[in-house]
């Protein structure tokens, strides 16, 4: 009876080689956003997917020490914003500094008390449903409450640079 393999092997998967390698796959440029304390808080995240149609849902993947997970995981709700090519320099803020910092000079405004931004081209509200904790990120699935779409193109990740798609 064959054992259960053990981790990767560092030597044969560096981290800096796999990171590399995965940012050649194109993805969407996302902002997480929830509130805590009646605060906003958010963050950048790529990893986010439709799950299903007939129940509309997404899953997002975030670090499992990520603030902004804990704050969806207290509040039961999150929003998804998309943003276009025009609000770009949003991935960054989002991406550095502190969740009060991210949020100075952006406009937003409340949906289902949840924070969207107001120059996001489509926005979710999402209760949250199951949440699976996996090696170092925990995934959730968002059950969409609400929904606005701008039909403005989204703008993507690749190589670690952004790009517009549409363009």
């Amino acid at each position: 009876m064959a054992s259960a393999p053990g981790p990767p092997d560092p030597a044969l998967v560096p981290t800096e080689g796999f990171c590399r390698a995965i940012a050649k796959l194109p993805t969407g440029v996302t902002v997480l956003t929830t509130v805590t304390d009646d605060s906003p808080i958010g963050c950048t995240a790529n990893a986010v997917m439709s799950l299903s149609a007939d129940t509309p849902s997404v899953l997002v993947s975030l670090g499992s020490r990520s603030r902004t997970l804990s704050a969806i995981l207290d509040t039961g709700r999150f929003a998804v914003n998309t943003l276009s090519w025009s609000q770009r320099a949003l991935t960054r803020k989002f991406a550095t500094g502190t969740p009060a910092e991210r949020f100075a000079g952006v406009p937003w405004r409340p949906e289902r008390r949840i924070p969207v931004l107001s120059a996001a081209g489509m926005a979710l509200v999402c209760e949250v449903g199951d949440t699976a904790t996996l090696l170092d990120h925990t995934v959730v699935v968002g059950k969409v409450v609400w929904l606005r779409d701008t039909n403005a193109a989204p703008t993507v990740l690749y190589g670690r640079e952004q790009y517009p798609l549409g363009a």
